[in-house]
């Protein structure tokens, strides 16, 4: 087993990345420490390398991974309860939460007092904590999953992030069983969360963005409605009026982060209808909101960041249950290696795949 660890790590906006190879230390108590198959460039990664998003560095980033175990620090099970071997095939959840704190007791480990985010944390030579590198170290707190076989390495990546905070979307929106529901942005969190409402037994999901391009991916999903929008327009698009009978969407999920999207997706909810903000990870203008509208409408809105374990289970579950061309199994357009981490960069920013992913030991 190698010890040797390379690292792209990120100096900040405009410094860009440099490479870092040392000797790995060994592991602490309950740690464990993965190979890094194959690591997907979120969204959030892409915002906070263009300095959209605040982050301290150097650092090292990405978290959605998949990897296989090579050490535990003593005995380790997954989610599960199976012990973890050398060997498995994993993934984990995006953070580390200490299951005792206040918000851990509340069902809400993504707000743990004591969290450790992958791919927005200080490493050390015990090994990174992000997968732009050869090597992860997972920190106790950590809920590990073994990835079924049927998934590939590439199919796979996204799970941690982009397919359990969809899972996590759908399951805060409430009841979605014959539903209408409007998702606001066609980006990879747009399409998961489109097909897993429809695969959670939604009647209909209308997919929105401004950029037509992006619609592409909705066409081909039984059940989904492309809808190419104005950046600022309130009045509710026919598409709509026709599957509601004018009423409007039951459930909006907005993933976008825009302003104007949120305005519009609230205003083209029926009376009672709800929206769950997924998007808004980052500062954007403030939202006109009339509060006596929303009394009147009836109207219920909700934020979600990041998901629970219990999600990410879920979210393996519902990836291996489709067929191998569906679009939230086959995000990742194209890979490439670690030393070619500016190239990934531009090709993810390009928005000509869904996701770009990073193999740092292929």
């Amino acid at each position: 087993m190698s010890r040797t660890c390379t690292a792209a790590v990120f100096d900040g906006t405009g410094t860009g990345f440099s490479f870092n190879t040392f000797q790995l230390e060994p592991i602490a108590e309950g740690d464990v420490l993965v190979e890094v198959a194959a690591c997907a460039l979120c969204g959030s990664d892409l915002h906070t390398i263009a300095g959209r998003r605040t982050c301290s560095g150097p650092t090292v980033l990405g978290h959605e991974i998949v990897g296989r175990v090579i050490e535990n620090g003593g005995a380790v099970a997954d989610w599960s309860g199976q012990a973890l071997e050398p060997g498995d095939r994993v993934t984990w959840t995006i953070a580390a939460s200490c299951g005792s704190c206040f918000y851990c007791q509340k069902s809400l480990p993504q707000k743990c007092e004591h969290l450790v985010k992958y791919g927005h944390a200080d490493s050390d030579s015990r090994g990174p904590l992000g997968g732009l590198a050869t090597h992860c170290r997972l920190l106790p707190g950590t809920a590990i999953f073994q990835v079924p076989d049927t998934l590939d390495d590439l199919q796979a990546a996204p799970a941690n992030c982009c397919t359990a905070t969809s899972v996590a979307a759908v399951r805060q929106a409430g009841d979605i069983h014959g539903a209408t529901l409007l998702v606001m942005g066609a980006g990879s969190l747009g399409v998961t969360v489109a097909e897993y409402a429809l695969h959670r037994g939604a009647a209909s999901v209308v997919l929105a963005d401004i950029d037509a391009s992006r619609l592409k991916t909705a066409s081909a999903l039984p059940g989904c409605t492309p809808l190419h929008i104005d950046a600022s327009g309130l009045e509710m698009p026919e598409s709509i009026r026709q599957l509601t009978d004018g009423r409007g969407v039951d459930i909006a999920v907005d993933v976008s982060g825009a302003t104007s999207a949120i305005e519009s997706a609230l205003a083209w909810l029926r009376v009672g209808g709800r929206i769950v903000l997924v998007g808004s990870v980052f500062s954007s203008p403030p939202i006109a909101l009339d509060p006596e509208t929303v009394v009147r409408r009836m109207l219920s809105i909700s934020g979600l960041h990041n998901y629970r374990p219990d999600d990410l289970a879920e979210a393996l579950a519902f990836l291996a249950e489709l067929p191998a061309d569906a679009p939230s199994r086959s995000l990742a357009g194209r890979s490439y290696p670690l030393s070619e981490i500016d190239q990934a960069v531009a090709a993810a920013d390009s928005n000509e795949h869904l996701r770009v992913v990073i193999t740092p030991n292929a």
